[in-house]
């Protein structure tokens, strides 16, 4: 299913209500109304049109205020927001020009006959979506699927499938601020996932719509759903509100990661702890799992269990143990080894324990790398990052954006 985000500016009211009435009847739209004209919206116009994926404002050419006004928007739109302008059916056509010299995509009639309106934004609407699954077709090829679960709660998984992600991006450049994969982290815990918190991401409700709304996931539902930060990492957040961890279908989640796996080059999956069944599509397109946990017994114990649950669907799924709060040892002691025999697994990731750098980055809402760059926690999931992309290199072929 494809939802478009739609802003209409204008201070007519019966252009609101009528072109905002007819907007509405668009399957999978969602309509923002501003009562004023475009060239009233002042400063804030730029960054509210950057959130939606049409912008419709109904103007007079004629106006020199609103023209100016166009030129800014359109100056800083982002790459696919396309802007319609809603403007007197009797137009010359030397203003219908100065529209599109200002960077309007189309000059829309009003009033119009029928249903024009609403055909031609549709007509936009669909080529939005042709574009971006065009854009992300890849040739025989797909991302790496990364998944993090933990053995118990409070174990730290969500820091370190946070600051992999951030990591994965592999950023290069003389401030490194260049990433050189597109990453993407998808927090599926519906209930009680931070990864929203842990970035400072105000409220996303796309997990919540897709487990509300029933429909299968597709690349202009994905795109519109996810923030993307300004280090190039991308977030799908779990939903503020409470949903029930069963809400979601596993074709949904089977389409989701499917989907994700055609944009990213890295795709980090935090999981809930609890087992429900649509972990299982997760778990069938995961090249690598981290089991997050420490070497108390109880953890142990919990990880095998969990090993177990995973491995009897999924036997050929590459398993690894992450060992948080802990220096790798020079040498392994017993207990360490004995945990190793038990599990059936080497230790190859230890994470330092650093509580300071820990907490740093979750008041800031930031990664490790732009808080804590040099902590022991950082270099210690740096190390993970650069393990992971050793192991599961990115397919080249993808088509890049």
């Amino acid at each position: 299913m494809s939802t478009s985000s739609i802003l209409l500016i204008s201070s007519d009211e019966a252009i609101s209500s009528t072109v905002g009435d007819a907007l509405d009847a668009i399957e999978g739209a969602r309509v923002n109304r501003q009562d004023m004209s475009v060239s009233q919206m002042n400063g804030s116009a730029v960054e509210l049109a950057s959130d939606h994926d049409i912008v419709i404002f109904a103007t007079d050419p004629s106006i020199a205020a609103d023209l100016s006004a166009i030129e800014m928007l359109t100056d800083h739109r982002g790459a696919d927001t396309v802007y319609l302008a809603l403007t007197d059916a009797d137009l010359p056509l030397s203003k219908a020009r100065a529209l599109t010299r200002a960077g309007v995509d189309d000059v829309l009639p009003f009033p119009s006959p029928g249903n024009e309106i609403v055909e031609q934004v549709a007509h936009w609407i669909e080529k939005k979506r042709i574009a971006l699954e065009e854009r992300y077709t890849s040739i025989g090829t797909r991302g790496k699927v990364i998944a993090v679960q933990q053995a118990r709660g409070g174990i730290g998984a969500t820091t370190i499938a946070v600051n992999l992600a951030d990591q994965l991006l592999d950023r290069r450049g003389t401030f490194k601020k260049e990433a050189s994969n597109r990453v993407v982290i998808v927090d599926l815990d519906l209930q009680f996932g931070t990864v929203g918190d842990f970035l400072d991401i105000e409220e996303q409700e796309g997990l919540l719509q897709l487990a509300v709304e029933n429909f299968l996931p597709d690349t202009s539902w994905v795109e519109q759903s996810l923030i993307r930060l300004p280090s190039g990492l991308a977030v799908l957040a779990a939903p503020q509100r409470f949903a029930p961890l069963d809400s979601l279908q596993p074709e949904q989640v089977a389409g989701l990661i499917a989907t994700l796996k055609t944009m990213f080059d890295y795709v980090v999956v935090d999981l809930p702890r609890a087992l429900v069944g649509w972990i299982e599509p997760v778990l069938a397109e995961t090249d690598r799992l981290y089991i997050v946990t420490d070497m108390t017994v109880p953890a142990v114990r919990a990880s095998r269990r969990l090993m177990d649950f995973v491995l009897a669907d999924n036997a050929a799924l590459p398993i690894e143990m992450i060992i948080n709060r802990e220096k790798k040892p020079m040498m392994l002691r017993e207990h360490h080894r004995e945990a190793s025999k038990a599990l059936d697994v080497p230790f190859n990731h230890w994470i330092p324990d650093d509580p300071k750098a820990a907490r740093n980055a979750i008041d800031f809402g930031k990664p490790l790398s732009e808080v804590s760059a040099r902590s022991e926690l950082a270099k210690g999931i740096h190390q993970l990052a650069r393990a992971t992309l050793t192991q599961l290199p990115k397919d080249v072929a993808l088509v890049r954006v």
